[in-house]
């Protein structure tokens, strides 16, 4: 029986921890405590810090695991690359994880490769931001090096701005560093791509939308098709490759971020990820879209079998995510989450984290978000039409309001 090594057991990693045990696979999780889903579906356990990349190997070398692998989850990329190069698994090497973890390397290394690379500099406490601030030149983006999930992410208009909320960021930050960035207007774009054996294939591309709050700067939605000029996806797909390939992904997924500069019309990348989309985008809008089981391709790679990347095919249909939040207050009642599961083009819809009797405080990180909703059709219209059904369905009030529900 193969045997497989999972850090984490949050929502992403408990698809693949239950699609492996389908697969006979044994499934070792590593996972801090705490009321985390994949736990339950786990052959053995042990809780450590998934970043503890020694401890990892340690495990690792003692259960003799065939492959690790995690997926919509920025943290253990570091620790599967450390532990897949000293155990020599198929996978990518510590070097290359670095590269899609730390953001100031991966700039750097766009740098090096000549992709057109957003002006920044890190910073280790509020005088060093402001300093940064004041020679970028306002607005800028605040975002910890080391994190995920847009915590501790902001957009900062002014230099008191930047003083009243950069020890936010930082204290999200695991090295107590952030980035500061020239903030860029335009639309984002995300790319979902697969290599195999370092050959690479763009699958899907998407386009992201924000919700419209001061400060915060997280995704509501994201879509595909897209609205690019075919021309334009063509180069921002060429420059995808490019970077993934330069950066040395040899296997598994990746999910990339760009925006399309207003000024120039130039795409700049936000950031590289060795891992597929969080919010489902891997497990189930790439799933979807490509006619494929994204879980069960990631496992396979890193047990070592062979696929042939030729034979899987980029996005055929269209799909999206909706997500929402709550305005400040108590959930009284909730309804139309029946309604809404049963709608055509429905592929699910996450409500584990929406309670009546949770309290909620508006919009903070991405771990604020409700849903998603998960959308897939064979056409863009009609997807339309069901995003306008699921915001008149959905009622959930609060103390403060009768429908509490912000889409935007």
């Amino acid at each position: 029986m193969k045997r497989i090594l999972v850090p984490g057991a949050g929502y992403g990693q408990e698809i693949i921890i239950k699609k492996a045990k389908e697969m006979g696979i044994f499934v070792i999780v590593v996972s801090p405590r705490g009321n985390y889903p994949g736990i339950k579906y786990a052959n053995k356990m042990y809780y450590e810090d998934v970043r503890n990349k020694e401890r990892i190997l340690d495990i690792a070398e003692r259960e003799n695991i065939d492959g690790i692998v995690s997926d919509q989850n920025d943290i253990p990329v570091e620790t599967i690359g450390y532990v897949t190069e000293q155990l020599s698994l198929t996978g990518n090497d510590h070097a290359t994880s670095l590269l899609f973890t730390q953001k100031n390397l991966m700039r750097e290394k766009c740098k090096e490769i000549g992709v057109p690379t957003i002006s920044y500099d890190i910073a280790e406490n509020v005088d060093e931001g402001v300093y940064i601030g004041e020679r970028i030149g306002y607005p800028v983006m605040c975002k910890p090096v080391d994190n995920q999930s847009s915590k501790g992410v902001f957009k900062f208009s002014s230099k008191e701005e930047l003083k009243q909320h950069i020890n936010k960021s930082l204290s999200c930050s695991f090295s107590n560093k952030v980035i500061i960035e020239k903030h860029i207007e335009g639309n984002e774009y995300v790319i979902e791509g697969l290599a195999i054996d370092r050959a690479f294939k763009n699958l899907l591309l998407l386009e992201r939308t924000y919700f419209q709050k001061k400060h915060v700067f997280i995704p509501s939605m994201v879509t595909s098709p897209t609205a690019l000029p075919a021309e334009k996806a063509k180069e921002l797909l060429a420059l995808n490759e490019t970077i993934c390939t330069s950066f040395g992904l040899k296997y598994g997924l990746s999910h990339s971020e760009f925006i399309l500069n207003l000024h120039d019309n130039k795409f700049y990348l936000v950031e590289t990820a060795a891992r597929g989309g969080g919010v489902f985008t891997s497990s189930h809008l790439l799933s979807y879209a490509c006619n494929m089981d994204t879980a069960q391709l990631i496992i396979e790679l890193c047990i070592g079998k062979k696929r042939d990347i030729e034979t899987i095919k980029s996005a055929e249909k269209a799909v999206r995510y909706i997500c929402f939040y709550i305005e400040q207050g108590k959930i009284k009642n909730i309804d139309g989450i029946d309604a809404i599961k049963s709608m055509p083009g429905i592929l699910d819809f996450y409500d584990k984290n929406i309670s009546i009797g949770d309290t909620y405080q508006g919009l903070v990180d991405k771990s604020s978000r409700l849903g998603p909703i998960l959308l897939g059709s064979e056409n863009l219209n009609e997807i339309e039409q069901t995003t306008e059904k699921i915001k008149e369905t959905l009622i959930i009030g609060t103390e403060n309001s009768e429908n509490a529900v912000v889409w935007e």
